[in-house]
């Protein structure tokens, strides 16, 4: 074990749980860190962090690392080299693998699994309903004893309202969030086929079937009235539109206990980003880039801006990835056929510095949305996300630093990424994981 401390010194420390925004000096070790500490062992190692932030790990609420079952697109040991590229130290990751994670076996390997290679802390939103069919409900008390910090169907929501109510009903006996991919598949999916993006103009112009906003917005006022009525914990993944948006407001104004998270990609893009670079009219579905196909799609302008106000006005609680691997063979099938996704751990965090630079929120409410904003929506406030933990696990920025996105620079096993070309001001120079330093920047 090697419990050698290391000095980070003169950076500007940000721990939003504890509201720190101070240029100190900070020690980390393996359990822990320490900010202005009173004395320094000499064995420390000492780097000079003048004019980078100093946080606490990233917490990324929304993950696909494809293992078991779809490891050609990613896997826990590559997943984890890309969220410690980000800076991101604890994941959750989605139950759609093969198998399922629907079994307390499961979730307990799950978690175990990047022990063995110094990665990422992975806890696991478990299955809500059995193979994810969305009609037999799990055991909540067996898969939280098993170490499930949530239940969620992902990308097959529930969409039968009794099942929800029980699935609401043991969430809240067992204490365990509802995470729900927020779509009415019976308005997004027409004699199988699934609407590739949403509907505009770029949809209609390049002859592609089109998803209706409300098709996320019905499930999400479904969703609350039944979370209201069980008292139970409910999370909107990637919410992407002002009418979902405006009823998680309404309902945390109520009292409810109702979260929801933005993703980057509808934060800093909009539909006609879809459109492939270089295009002006588009009229066929070859006009339209695959790696600007995930879902929810990309939405219009007035959703983008519902979702930045949401970041000032505290109704989004966290920024999450839904990182999404696929393999480049995959996304080569076009933007009807290739599938749904993009991958966004390693830019997550310089994509929210956009809205600092821009003055649009400040450093500290950028970490809260990655830190202790996730952790409350778990339940783990104090434990994650914030130096008062016990982790050692740490995240340095430098928020000048400029850096493109090009495919060799991400260490993900798939390339999907939807800010491919683009040149970001500010990128994770180190991250500490448990006391070590496990990603830096050469």
């Amino acid at each position: 074990m090697n419990d050698t401390a290391t000095l980070l010194r003169g950076g500007r420390v940000l721990d939003a749980h504890r509201g720190l925004d101070v240029v100190a000096d900070v020690i980390v070790r393996r359990d822990g860190c320490t900010v202005a500490p009173d004395r320094v062992p000499r064995s420390a190692r000492v780097v000079d962090v003048d004019g980078c932030w100093v946080m606490p790990g990233l917490v990324d609420l929304q993950v696909h690392f494809r293992e078991p079952g779809f490891t050609h697109k990613e896997d826990l040991l590559s997943g984890s080299r890309a969220a410690l590229a980000g800076g991101v130290t604890t994941c959750i990751v989605m139950p759609n693998t093969q198998p399922t994670l629907d079994d307390p076996a499961l979730v307990r390997e799950q978690s175990a699994k990047p022990l063995r290679h110094g990665g990422v802390r992975i806890l696991v939103a478990a299955a809500a309903t059995k193979g994810l069919g969305g009609t037999l409900v799990t055991d909540a008390a067996a898969l939280k004893a098993a170490g499930a910090v949530a239940l969620t169907d992902d990308g097959l929501p529930v969409l039968d309202d009794a099942v929800m109510a029980a699935t609401f009903a043991a969430c809240r006996a067992h204490d365990l969030v509802f995470l729900q991919h927020a779509e009415d598949l019976r308005q997004t999916q027409v004699d199988g086929h699934h609407a590739p993006m949403s509907e505009s103009s770029a949809q209609r112009a390049a002859g592609v079937r089109g998803q209706p906003r409300r098709a996320e917005s019905d499930v999400v006022a479904r969703d609350i009235a039944l979370a209201e009525a069980a008292g139970a914990r409910y999370h909107v993944l990637h919410c992407s539109t002002a009418a979902s948006l405006a009823l998680v407001k309404a309902a945390k104004a109520r009292g409810a206990r109702v979260t929801c998270e933005a993703s980057p990609h509808h934060l800093l893009l909009t539909d006609a980003d879809v459109v492939k670079h270089g295009v002006t009219h588009p009229t066929s579905a070859d006009d339209l880039d695959p790696n600007k196909k995930m879902n929810p799609p990309l939405r219009d302008v007035a959703d983008r801006a519902a979702l930045v106000q949401g970041l000032v006005d505290g109704t989004v609680d966290s920024v999450a990835t839904d990182h999404a691997p696929h393999a480049a063979h995959e996304k080569a099938r076009g933007f009807v056929d290739g599938p749904f996704g993009v991958i966004g751990l390693e830019t997550a965090f310089a994509a929210l510095l956009t809205f600092v630079h821009d003055g649009t929120i400040t450093p500290l409410r950028a970490v809260e949305l990655m830190t202790s904003g996730p952790a409350r929506v778990l339940g783990m406030a104090g434990q994650i996300g914030t130096f008062a933990g016990d982790s050692g696990d740490v995240a340095v920025v430098d928020p000048r630093r400029p850096w493109a996105v090009t495919p060799s620079k991400l260490l993900s096993r798939s390339k999907n990424s939807a800010f491919l070309g683009r040149t970001f001001t500010g990128r994770v120079v180190q991250t500490y994981r448990r006391g070590l330093c496990v990603w830096q920047v050469v």
